[in-house]
């Protein structure tokens, strides 16, 4: 049976921090904050930086605040993706480079030498996790308009030549991809990619769960199961994953995540229903039902 590990994507969320699951006095101190995540949790995913690029100070931090054994999973940069990104979530001289200095911009309008650099910099600013032995993947969520089609086939050959070194997870949003999953799991398999398997509502537009690794690590991401939500329009990201995971739907989840387990040597898996306290909540659940306790560190120096 392979190692598993349960935890949620962002320790940090604003509904999280509103819903009263950080006790008083740790809920605004970043420190605590972390150092009480990690009490019940010996991994997380970073969302934050698929927004704006990290910076090494606040990543050391991660580092820092965390112990030894605990893993950071981090989510790849909007623009590396074919997501486009943010202008004034750029460093003010990548801003410089832009066509325009504010609102969003589509990835065919950001020159190719902003994303060069804004990939030197995310792979410099992984350095403390990596020297603290603290990395786990990258994740590089497909946007749901990438299809299955020989230029989404080169992306993934070019990902996996830069990311060499790095264990790189892939989501695929768009269900088309498994209308070839043969195909499709031959080529992450040649390539060396994770595949990322998704819990998702049951919506045309949405993924099916194939419980599938196409490494020696596994991967569930779970968004709920809001059919409503899932297309949008939305105000806040937060809001097509909101929904709260019921005790049949996480014995559901065990199942799924023993799966995973007989067909790999590590199952990571992220709770991305990460509406006030939901996505903590369902992780716990989620621990309780596969007899996983408290991390080893919980009652030591680190709690």
């Amino acid at each position: 049976m392979a190692e598993i590990r349960v935890g949620t994507a962002s320790w940090t969320d604003p509904t999280l921090l509103a819903s009263g699951w950080y006790p008083p006095g740790v809920r605004n101190h970043p420190e605590r904050r972390l150092r009480y995540y990690a009490q019940h949790f010996d991994t997380v995913e970073v969302d934050s930086t698929f927004y704006a690029l990290p910076r090494l100070e606040v990543v050391r931090k991660w580092a820092e605040r965390t112990p030894e054994g605990f893993l950071f999973h981090v989510k790849a940069y909007s623009a590396f993706t074919g997501h486009g990104l943010e202008a004034s979530a750029l460093p003010k001289d990548l801003q410089a480079l832009l066509p325009q200095k504010e609102g969003h911009l589509s990835q065919r309008e950001v020159p190719e030498e902003v994303v060069e650099e804004a990939w030197n910099r995310f792979f410099a600013s992984l350095a403390p996790l990596r020297e603290a032995g603290k990395l786990g993947y990258l994740h590089f969520g497909l946007p749901p308009w990438t299809e299955p089609k020989p230029r989404s086939f080169r992306y993934l050959e070019r990902l996996a030549e830069r990311t060499q070194g790095y264990l790189v997870a892939v989501e695929f949003r768009n269900p088309r991809w498994y209308t070839a999953w043969g195909f499709v799991k031959r080529e992450l398999m040649r390539l060396g990619l994770a595949h990322v398997s998704v819990d998702a509502p049951p919506h045309p537009e949405a993924p099916p769960r194939v419980l599938e690794p196409t490494r020696e690590v596994a991967v569930l991401r779970c968004h709920g199961r809001n059919a409503e939500t899932w297309k949008g329009p939305h105000q806040k990201p937060y809001e097509r994953f909101n929904w709260r995971y019921s005790e049949e739907e996480l014995l559901d989840l065990a199942e799924a995540t023993r799966t995973l387990a007989a067909q790999a040597e590590r199952v990571f898996v992220i709770f991305n229903n990460n509406y006030g306290t939901q996505g903590v909540e369902a992780a716990l659940g989620l621990k309780r039902l596969l007899g996983l306790g408290k991390p080893p560190w919980a009652e030591g120096p680190f709690s």
